[in-house]
């Protein structure tokens, strides 16, 4: 039981609630976890910016070291920004990298903004990306350290360290891929040793570094995109100020 002028107190505050003189306020906790990153977007509240982009994708986790992420596709109409896409995504197996610290083989994956400029796989969903289609064989993305295809794709017998797109094509994950512009043109030079092959591709778990989802939610986001879109992925805290 509460003290007379506490209680007095406490239902003069519900009352002043009830009438719309005052409005709960979330926590901030609750503010974060709660945020749309379409809404940011339109509130210029994220961290990186959108530049010439017209559909943004965000992959957020909602802390380092996991793998889980929301994807959200953002369409820009006028001046502000519209969810056209939510869906449950995965990332590396060690989670986010920092800023900067992705390095080739620690499962985590890059934090930053990308853009998107190609795809490939099976056979063209209906993107307006440059689609390149996978062959039974030979398609291949370096990752060997030092060799100077690394962090591209090239054609011929992969090497051992290097990604063998078709083999994963013919295994599921590389069906329907687009990708990420990460430690490489048009975004920046190639650094050896900084990380390599970063896709967003069909799969329902954790990656080596990639972003996985669904095949159809994947295809849908493929269908939208053009040369110049962006994905935004990190932690919560990461990508959004404030």
């Amino acid at each position: 039981m509460l003290p007379g002028a506490t209680r007095v107190a406490v239902l003069s505050m519900a009352a002043l609630v009830a009438a719309g003189v005052l409005v709960p306020q979330a926590s901030a906790q609750e503010g974060r976890e709660g945020r749309d990153p379409c809404r940011a977007l339109s509130h210029k509240q994220t961290r990186y910016e959108p530049g010439k982009a017209q559909h943004v994708v965000f992959a957020v986790a909602e802390g380092y070291g996991t793998t889980e992420v929301t994807v959200t596709e953002c369409a820009k109409k006028g001046r502000s920004w519209k969810t056209v896409l939510t869906t449950p995504g995965h990332v590396g197996r060690s989670g986010y990298a920092e800023p900067g610290a992705k390095r080739e083989g620690d499962g985590k994956s890059p934090t930053g903004s990308y853009s998107l400029t190609e795809a490939f796989g099976e056979g063209d969903p209906g993107t307006r990306l440059p689609y390149r289609r996978l062959r039974e064989s030979g398609d291949c993305w370096g990752s060997t350290i030092g060799d100077e295809r690394y962090n591209r794709y090239y054609r011929g017998e992969c090497q051992p360290a290097d990604e063998n797109l078709s083999q994963i094509m013919t295994d599921g994950a590389y069906r329907q891929a687009v990708v990420i512009n990460y430690n490489r043109p048009p975004d920046s030079p190639v650094v050896q040793g900084d990380g390599s092959a970063i896709f967003m591709h069909i799969g329902s778990g954790q990656t080596a570094g990639c972003v996985s989802m669904a095949r159809p939610e994947l295809e849908s986001v493929m269908r939208t995109l053009r040369p110049g879109d962006r994905i935004m992925m990190g932690t919560r805290d990461a990508l959004f100020a404030g």
